[in-house]
């Protein structure tokens, strides 16, 4: 009886820190700012341990679906910086994309990535099996076709996005919700740790937010990624889908600050906007 007692009360605790969570998440005072028709800029720094019981710092850019506007992969052959490739390719926001392997020197026929990439309806780089099975950032992906952004969860097909209808396709993950329902997440470090973190998420009624959160600092601890699915959740998604993370997370917006760079990427161990990691492919909104 006493075991039972006790879980119902840290079942009640677990739930009441939730709830508080989540208003606190909701209800704060943003600060938000138009970037161009369409497009909303909005940060929140959590600095008094009272989200998560953590310090958090976050970047979200909305985007209207009403704004025409559609997300686009960019990949590149080389590893470069998110804000640089942003600019080279005329992008009025961006965040890092999917997972890579590093190879600073040279051009590389598969654009350094572990992940499958399509673009203009032609293929990149597949996927790099490990054991002949889909890593956890195998089991999902982004789509854009006909100019509409799509986050999918791949099924029993081992070259499942060979078969996405899709001018392009990026994958990623793990999916952390679909159709409006949280998916089981695994309990390993990659999951329960807290880093920074990447993401997109879309709302049932079509907006689409890039999503990152700072970390690995005093200033910002960073997401588990239960932690990331409640973010977005609370913030509205009806999708989720987790990107790059770590040293990797980055958000540029054209114009802002002195290099684009709005959160604080870790690769200098300073939270500032310099620690900007080379990666090899963006999102970008144009």
């Amino acid at each position: 009886m006493r075991k039972i007692v006790l879980g119902l009360l840290l079942f009640y605790a677990v739930n009441l820190t939730a709830s508080n969570d989540s208003t606190l998440l909701v209800t704060s005072p943003w600060k938000s700012t138009q970037v161009a028709p369409g497009i909303v800029h909005k940060y929140i720094h959590f600095a008094a341990g009272e989200l998560f019981e953590s310090n958090q710092f976050i970047n979200i850019i909305e985007i209207d679906p009403a704004s025409g506007r559609t997300p686009e992969i960019v990949p590149s052959p080389v590893l470069i910086q998110t804000s640089v490739l942003a600019e080279q390719n005329n992008a009025i926001a961006a965040i890092n994309g999917s997972f890579f392997k590093f190879n600073y020197e040279h051009n590389t026929i598969d654009y350094n990535s572990v992940d499958y990439i399509r673009k203009e309806g032609q293929t990149l780089a597949p996927n790099t099996y490990d054991r002949n099975r889909r890593a956890m950032h195998q089991r999902g992906a982004l789509a854009v076709h006909n100019n509409k952004f799509y986050i999918l969860k791949a099924d029993q097909l081992k070259e499942w996005e060979r078969f996405i209808l899709a001018d392009e396709v990026i994958t990623t993950g793990p999916l952390l919700r679909v159709a409006g329902v949280d998916e089981p997440l695994e309990n390993s470090s990659f999951y329960t740790t807290r880093h920074p973190r990447t993401a997109m998420a879309k709302k049932a009624d079509g907006t689409i937010i890039l999503f990152t959160v700072d970390g690995r600092a005093k200033e910002s601890a960073g997401m588990s990624l239960k932690e990331l699915q409640n973010t977005l959740r609370w913030l509205g998604a009806h999708d989720i889908i987790n990107l790059d993370g770590g040293g990797s997370t980055t958000m540029y917006i054209k114009g802002a600050g002195t290099n684009g760079i709005v959160n604080h990427p870790t690769d200098n161990r300073t939270f500032d906007n310099q620690g900007e990691r080379k990666v090899a492919n963006i999102i970008i909104i144009k």
